[in-house]
Formats: C-alpha cells, sequence, structure tokens
C-alpha cells in the first residue's frame, strides 16, 4: 500500500496539469494583428498557438492555457504587425501559482 502511494505520487507530479498565462501586449496592442506562441521545454516544442486580430488585438492582454508537465519552459512569441515584427522569449516554471504573466509589450524591450 505505502509503495503505491509513494508510485501515485511521482505519477502526479508529472502528470501535465493546466497552466493559465496571461500575455502583456502593451499600448501598442492595436498594431499587432498576429501572435504566435511556441513552449519549448527540455525536450523541444511541447505546445503552440497563433491568434489572429486582423484588425488588431482588442485588448491589452490575451489569456492562453496550455497542458505542460512539470518543469521549466520558455515561450517564443512573434508578434505580427506595423511597423514591423517583433520576436521575444520568456521563460516560466511548471507548476505555478495562479495565472502567469508575461509582457510582451514594447515596453520591456
Amino acid at each position: 500500500m505505502v509503495g503505491a502511494l509513494a508510485v501515485g505520487g511521482v505519477v502526479f507530479r508529472a502528470y501535465p496539469r493546466e497552466v493559465e498565462l496571461r500575455y502583456d501586449l502593451g499600448a501598442a496592442h492595436r498594431s499587432v494583428t498576429e501572435l504566435r506562441l511556441t513552449y519549448v521545454g527540455p525536450e523541444g516544442e511541447m505546445a503552440s498557438l497563433t491568434s489572429r486580430h486582423p484588425e488588431g488585438f482588442p485588448e491589452p492582454t490575451f489569456r492562453h492555457s496550455v497542458d505542460l508537465g512539470p518543469g521549466h519552459y520558455a515561450v517564443e512569441a512573434t508578434l505580427v504587425g506595423s511597423p514591423e515584427n517583433r520576436f521575444v522569449e520568456r521563460g516560466f516554471d511548471v507548476p505555478a501559482e495562479g495565472l502567469v504573466r508575461i509582457d510582451l509589450s514594447e515596453a520591456n524591450r
């Protein structure tokens, strides 16, 4: 019984969990027409997402949920828009307490 509980605890800690992320696009959010997100972990690319808003993102923040196992991840973000495209890379850890906030704004260049 104790062995089963120990194994169960190890499996539970390694099991992917939903991570809620909020991306801050900043004051220039209306100039961003496409956001490409790639989540990279120790084993390479784990997940990706592309969100398009031809008229520009209506809000200065963008929320996304993704299932990831425990560990350190990089998010590679490409912001497509005027006057130029930008590439931003940030890191975060899973598990995370609550909402993970990631700043992609021009102000954080």
